[in-house]
């Protein structure tokens, strides 16, 4: 049976859906326990994550980073986007890690994707050490606002370091209070607000500016 002659079965529909709410509500309560790392009690909507994906080309066949992928709402809309593309996630909610791998899996994406459970520093960390190709691309969910000013700098200057030159840096917050923190970084910068999603949002697009050389 194919993929979609199995969802059409309705005792597989009420499970998909059963699955679907239990996923929906660890998320809530992620949200409400630890909103210090989720940012948000519900994941993204289709209208922010077009917004986020929006520059990222169908043809892409490089590497991209996503931060705070949570479930995996935005890693499967952009698997489905950029089938050429190398995606690493990164969650630190091993709850929600745990989510994101089932949908991956239920998504025949397991071998595409690549998820790592951890903090957005470590994984970069590790990026940085290992000298990894550097990826056109970072996209993330981190709610910066809750960092506190240190570490949010810290986490966007290690963004900063890690993306490759002339690459972008996507962000999506609930406000424009970390707008000044991502320009220390990255002049090069302009915002767009998301007024359908719940709750409403900004896109942050960010582009790392390309090194020139000496006497150019």
């Amino acid at each position: 049976m194919d993929h979609q002659n199995h969802l059409q079965d309705p005792a597989n529909r009420m499970v998909a859906l059963s699955n679907s709410a239990a996923t929906y509500l660890r998320f809530f309560w992620a949200g409400v326990a630890k909103s210090g790392q989720t940012g948000a009690i519900v994941p993204s909507q289709r209208f922010l994550i077009a917004r986020m994906i929006a520059p990222i080309p169908e043809t892409y066949r490089g590497r991209i980073i996503e931060l705070g992928a949570g479930t995996g709402a935005l890693t499967l809309r952009l698997a489905a986007k950029c089938p050429e593309a190398r995606i690493l996630a990164c969650e630190i909610n091993p709850v929600l890690a745990r989510d994101h791998r089932c949908n991956l899996a239920g998504a025949g994406l397991s071998r595409r994707v690549e998820l790592f459970t951890g903090s957005a520093e470590r994984l970069l960390s590790e990026l940085a050490q290992t000298r990894a190709e550097k990826p056109d691309f970072i996209i993330s969910g981190i709610p910066l606002a809750n960092l506190g000013e240190t570490k949010a700098l810290a986490l966007i200057d290690s963004i900063c370091q890690a993306l490759g030159e002339g690459g972008m840096y996507i962000q999506f917050q609930h406000s424009l209070l970390d707008r000044k923190k991502v320009k220390t970084c990255f002049p090069n910068l302009r915002t767009v607000p998301v007024f359908l999603n719940f709750p409403p949002a900004v896109v942050y697009y960010a582009l790392k500016q390309e090194r020139v050389p000496p006497g150019a």
